[in-house]
């Protein structure tokens, strides 16, 4: 079946990749990262460089085992790189920061917490007044109004990715890291979360890094998409996407852009 273009809601506009001058948030230089083995070396990442801008919607596209979750965990401090360094707003990374979020497939949400305590578990430290106003926000935000006091066990994948999405956003955070988190959905509902994830980051206006293997993902979300090569893992090339949101799936510029990124991908050209 083929995919429907997603009609996102109208948002605030945003200033184009392409026009945008501030100085850059994320600066990767020369990222190496290796793995002892027991009997050898494993090397998954080699020589990155790479600048991400505040506000952009980055997404990391590649082959499975290429290192597209590692380089986002040595970014978010997770992982440390073997040599390079990570620099966010000019100070390097060392460890995680609480106010860098991930998003991960598994959702990642407690089941014995309600949706409601679920998205407030980032501000036990505020007020109770101030907690329910920002909780308020983000589940109406994220289109949960009306299931606040649902467990997870209630509520379908797409709604648990909700949960997960405005509890990420309700602390306000510097960069959402994004690691293939729509990946264990059905395919209308992952393209129904396309949309929303689109309508939020608009309106929101966080930096995200999106990690994914879906060419079609990354060409309706990202506004640079960075093709990384098989393990070990290298930037083939940065493809920007010129687009307006919503993007039609049906023009001549998606389709060079998406033949361009499974020649890059190695695959061909796109069916």
């Amino acid at each position: 079946m083929a995919e429907t273009n997603p009609k996102a809601p109208a948002a605030p506009a945003r200033v184009p990749h392409q026009a945008r001058t501030a100085k850059s948030k994320v600066e990767v230089r020369g990222v190496t990262k290796l793995f002892q083995r027991k009997s050898d070396t494993l090397e998954v990442l080699r020589g990155i460089d790479l600048s991400v801008e505040s506000g952009e919607f980055l997404c990391l596209l590649g082959p499975s085992g290429c290192g597209k979750s590692t380089l986002l965990s040595i970014i978010g401090g997770f992982e440390q790189p073997t040599s390079g360094s990570v620099a966010i707003d000019g100070v390097e990374v060392q460890r995680p920061d609480p106010r860098r979020i991930f998003v991960f497939q598994e959702y990642g949400i407690f089941p014995w917490a309600s949706v409601w305590d679920n998205v407030g578990l980032g501000l036990r430290e505020r007020p109770k007044e101030e907690q329910a106003h920002i909780i308020r926000r983000y589940v109406d935000l994220v289109g949960l109004t009306g299931f606040e006091k649902a467990y997870p066990a209630e509520i379908s994948g797409g709604m648990k990715q909700r949960v997960a999405l405005a509890r990420a956003l309700a602390v306000s955070p510097d960069i959402i890291f994004m690691d293939e988190p729509l990946g264990a959905l059905d395919s209308l509902t992952r393209l129904q979360m396309r949309g929303e994830l689109l309508r939020i980051w608009q309106q929101e206006q966080p930096t995200i890094l999106f990690v994914t293997h879906d060419v079609d993902e990354a060409l309706q979300l990202g506004e640079r998409i960075v093709v990384m090569s098989p393990r070990p893992g290298r930037i083939a090339e940065i493809v920007p996407v010129d687009l307006d949101h919503p993007r039609d799936l049906g023009t001549a510029a998606y389709g060079r852009l998406k033949n361009r990124l499974y020649e890059l991908l190695g695959v061909g050209h796109a069916v």
